[in-house]
């Protein structure tokens, strides 16, 4: 246990005690209702309350203005109407020892006019956001006296519902962030220009935030540590902004990310997947804490126990902020605290979490079924009543190996088939493509978890009726998977599916034709191999862009690997 001491240690911030390094950064799991936060929301922030979370950072990107369209399931908190669901939130936080904050924000230029009260977009200057669509209105003298009022009164509605403290987002090219960096800000007033000028109207805004909370209450801010565009902020810029914000004691943290939203790339630079490093921004939040003396958050992708410790004991955060690790583990902390950390289901990096809320759906774990669904699904699988049942599962794949485990953990005696000689199923083709093997954790704790349970598997046995059978079941759970469906083309008996290739079972030659479509993963992961093999590849997809189906983050990785290796895409032709 003494290796993740640190991450035990409590953090003062004035008077507020937070109980250990561990932090659900702001997000956004589009569970919300009308910008209030539904029941099935507040469960979901609960649950990683209950697992140990020193901090629970709530609301991110909770609307200020009436001109912010809560597009993706923000809170609003743009009336005091907010006020009474906070602090239902709140108390129920605090009930399980989280302390909690929201995240306030005005989108800027990242906005939709055609969604809420159809107002248009506003920035501080007129340049065009490719991602939402929008052509922003110059901000006037008056929108700016109007939004500096507009996040006061919504960090005192975040006091009044008994929040610990907000967290101003100055990051993922919102407002005040679009006022900092020289790609988006062209004004000539007092409010661009050099930096300083560039820093004035975030300045204004947590002035009036301070003042309408005052001196006692907890303000932060989240900020990128470098912009990553050659156009935009560099480390140093964001290292002298930090500082001035820092020494101006309005408030009381720092939380830092990288990149902007610029457009769909840069977007997804912002929450990176599995194509970047674990704590692949660790650097940005060091930078910045050795030039500010107030605590450092991080708020990227640190996924596993020994970088979160190692990231506190050598200084370069204060609190590490791992949310789609608590999103695959609400209880990560409590399993950790305990020596259990075999039994931590680790985040793979997939990111379907995020892709799911991008998409519109709201926020699901491509591993934890459990996630989001709290009221019908428990997170610790409890003990069956009742008489102990025979229960034989087909197919040892990601779902008949979680049936197999929450069969064998409520007590059940389980049986688990597989025909081939290892588990996984299809998991082991998308780990083919290098940068995408993490997926592999999936099964990897599966598998750990069914053996720990004591499950009788049973590899290269066929699930036969007769083999069934003769286990005399209580309960038969089928989970056999699909297999390549290659008839809907005519010619498809020339044709070898990506199954063939990704496994090994089909050799290919020189020049190959990848045809796509389904617009998923796999015809895409499948070219990229190809391509890294040495042989001439080319896509086909009778979509208007390769990926079609997949969210934004995902899609335009693969549209910049392709790119890279030269990879020709055909759009738009149905073989």
């Amino acid at each position: 246990m003494a290796q993740y001491d640190a991450l035990f240690e409590p953090l003062r911030i004035k008077d507020l005690v937070i109980r250990n390094r561990f932090l659900s950064t702001s997000h956004q799991p589009a569970y919300n209702e009308g910008g209030r936060p539904s029941e099935r929301y507040i469960r979901y922030q609960i649950e990683k309350a209950k697992g140990g979370v020193g901090m629970a950072q709530c609301g991110g990107a909770t609307c200020v203005a009436p001109e912010n369209s809560f597009y993706y399931g923000q809170l609003d908190a743009t009336t005091d109407a907010i006020i009474p669901h906070l602090r239902d939130l709140s108390e129920r936080l605090h009930e399980q020892g989280a302390v909690c904050t929201i995240q306030l924000a005005h989108g800027g230029r990242r906005e939709r006019w055609d969604l809420a009260n159809w107002i248009a977009a506003v920035a501080p200057s007129p340049v065009r956001e490719p991602v939402h669509k929008s052509f922003p209105r110059e901000m006037e003298d008056w929108d700016i006296e109007r939004v500096i009022h507009a996040f006061a009164r919504a960090a005192w509605r975040c006091r009044e519902g008994g929040f610990d403290g907000v967290e101003v987002s100055c990051q993922a090219g919102t407002l005040i962030q679009g006022f900092w960096s020289p790609d988006t800000n062209r004004r000539t007033d007092e409010y661009g220009g050099d930096l300083d000028d560039r820093m004035r109207f975030g300045l204004d805004v947590f002035r009036a935030v301070r003042e309408a909370v005052g001196g006692d209450y907890v303000v932060g801010m989240r900020m990128p540590g470098d912009e990553l565009i050659k156009e935009g902020l560099s480390p140093d810029d964001c290292r002298r902004i930090a500082a001035t914000y820092a020494g101006s004691g309005l408030i009381d943290f720092v939380s830092v990310v990288g990149g902007i939203g610029k457009d769909h790339l840069n977007s997804a630079k912002l929450w990176p997947s599995l194509w970047l490093p674990n704590a692949a921004y660790l650097h940005l939040s060091s930078g910045i804490k050795a030039e500010i003396d107030i605590p450092v958050f991080h708020a990227t992708r640190i996924t596993d126990p020994v970088t979160a410790a190692r990231a506190v004991e050598e200084g370069h955060l204060d609190m590490v902020g791992m949310t789609r690790a608590f999103i695959a583990d609400p209880h990560f902390a409590r399993k950790l605290r305990e020596g259990r950390e075999d039994d931590i289901r680790l985040c793979t990096g997939a990111s379907y979490c995020l892709d799911t809320v991008l998409s519109g759906i709201g926020t699901k774990c491509i591993q934890n079924a459990a996630t989001g669904r709290e009221a019908v699904m428990p997170q610790i699988v409890p003990r069956a009543e009742g008489a102990k049942r025979r229960v034989v599962v087909a197919g040892a794949g990601p779902a008949g190996l979680e049936a197999a485990r929450v069969s064998a953990e409520r007590g059940h005696e389980v049986v688990l088939f597989e025909r081939a000689g290892r588990v996984g199923g299809q998991v082991h083709y998308a780990t083919k493509l290098g940068w995408r093997e993490s997926i592999a954790g999936v099964h990897q704790w599966l598998e750990k978890q069914v053996r720990k349970q004591g499950v009788d598997i049973r590899l290269g046995t066929e699930a036969t009726a007769e083999a069934v059978l003769a286990e005399n079941p209580d309960i038969v759970v089928v989970a056999t998977g699909g297999v390549p469906d290659l008839d809907w083309i005519d010619g498809w008996e020339h044709c070898v599916s990506t199954w063939d290739v990704l496994s090994g079972a089909v050799a290919v030659g020189a020049d190959v034709l990848v045809y796509d479509g389904t617009g998923q993963h796999a015809a895409v992961s499948c070219a990229e191999e190809l391509a890294a093999k040495g042989r001439q590849v080319r896509l086909v997809t009778p979509d208007t862009t390769l990926a079609m189906d997949l969210p934004y983050g995902d899609r335009v990785i693969f549209q910049k690997r392709f790119y890279e290796k030269e990879i020709p895409v055909i759009v738009d032709l149905q073989l």
